[in-house]
């Protein structure tokens, strides 16, 4: 991007835009609805208006099918017609970060699950945050309270909460910890979901939170480049589920919404670099690289961090900036809120923002090297900005 912001100066690439309104925001208005209001929630006036006036709120979260992706792939669609408003991700744009503020709902700074790869001091491993288990580890399994210190806010609710996903995550260890309150349902195709948040509804006539999750999209943009036929033929589907949704739900008078966690960009495959073509790079770091292949964490050897910066400058400067972790969190890149006392830890010394397209990972003993399409993390506007599209009485507000 020619337009990107200068990162040495250390200023979150949404300063420009102070009063838009981010996913966290959006989890945390409806929390309020219910009556666990978390910390720093700020409410659009819009939103807090249409959800004081209705008794069901239905959400939809469809993984990665951010604002440009929306517009492009499913142009005078449903969605397309009830687009409210804009919405900005987290830093890192990736589904660990930005998924766990719909359940907590806290930025980075405090959840905090920092990216697909997360170090834990505690456990001196890498885990893969939503898998909870070990990288490079089969048959390895991590405990939520070996990761997260926050408790679901789901456990505060005054209303009935359905957490419908896909069967084989429906009740895997962060859906149980995440949603612990919730009725989790699991769902193996998408045309068994419209009955499914009816029937939810169903059951609590004075009200409910119903929590659909998605994950279609970002796994065949992964695969296949989120401009690819497939990942449209996708996103069209989802199109028609957010109309058919909007047409079952007239008469219950829910508040129909959908958004995504992030957004995502297609990455040329001589732009997706590998550590190991960066030995001099490789030797001064003390730990496996976490985050996400846009935002990678550094854990420089003690006392090498000067010279660590300085060849990461020289070896990868033309594809990221090498800015120290504990400035992003001090500028408020992972939001604001209280810091956990585990996100240092979790970040490592440096931390490596992509420039344009670029991409970087490592690979541990006994695993695959794997090579995406598509991929998100970074700050592009197109991974870091999502639609919030909102119907009521199947008209859009």
């Amino acid at each position: 991007m020619n337009d990107r912001p200068d990162h040495t100066a250390f200023a979150p690439p949404w300063d420009g835009d102070p009063g838009g309104s981010s996913i966290v925001d959006l989890a945390g208005a409806i929390a309020g609805r219910f009556g666990a209001r978390p910390l720093e929630a700020k409410v659009d006036p819009r939103l807090a208006a249409a959800l004081a006036d209705v008794r069901h709120v239905v959400l939809l979260l469809f993984d990665g099918f951010g604002e440009r992706q929306s517009r492009d792939l499913a142009p005078g669609g449903a969605l397309d017609a009830a687009r409210w408003m804009r919405l900005r991700s987290v830093f890192p744009s990736s589904t660990g970060p930005a998924i766990t503020p719909f359940a907590t709902p806290l930025h980075p700074a405090s959840h905090p699950t920092t990216g697909w790869f997360c170090w834990s001091e505690e456990l001196e491993a890498v885990v893969r945050t939503l898998v909870m288990d070990l990288r490079a580890v089969p048959g390895s399994s991590v405990r939520a309270a070996d990761l997260w210190g926050w408790q679901s806010p789901s456990l505060r609710f005054d209303a009935p909460v359905f957490a419908i996903q896909p069967e084989g995550i429906a009740d895997s260890t962060f859906s149980r910890h995440a949603w612990a309150a919730a009725a989790r349902v699991g769902y193996r195709g998408v045309e068994e979901l419209p009955e499914l948040v009816v029937g939810a509804l169903r059951e609590s006539p004075a009200g409910a939170f119903v929590w659909l999750y998605l994950p279609h999209f970002d796994s065949i943009s992964h695969a296949c480049g989120w401009q690819s036929d497939e990942a449209r033929a996708i996103g069209r589907g989802l199109d028609l589920l957010f109309e058919t949704l909007a047409v079952r739900l007239r008469a219950s008078g829910a508040l129909l919404l959908a958004t995504a966690d992030h957004g995502f960009i297609d990455v040329p495959v001589d732009s997706q670099l590998r550590l190991e073509d960066f030995p001099e790079l490789a030797a001064l770091l003390d730990r496996p690289l976490s985050g996400e292949p846009r935002v990678a964490y550094c854990h420089a050897r003690a006392g090498r961090e000067g010279a660590f910066e300085a060849t990461a400058r020289s070896a990868l400067g033309f594809a990221f900036d090498v800015v120290p972790s504990e400035r992003l969190v001090r500028c408020g890149w992972f939001g604001p809120g209280p810091v956990s006392p585990q996100l240092a830890g979790r970040i490592g010394t440096h931390t490596l923002i992509a420039r344009e397209r670029y991409t970087l990972v490592d690979r541990m003993p006994g695993e695959r090297p794997a090579r995406f399409v598509g991929m998100h993390g970074g700050i592009d506007p197109d991974e870091l900005f999502v639609p919030l599209a909102a119907m009521r009485h199947g008209s859009a507000l």
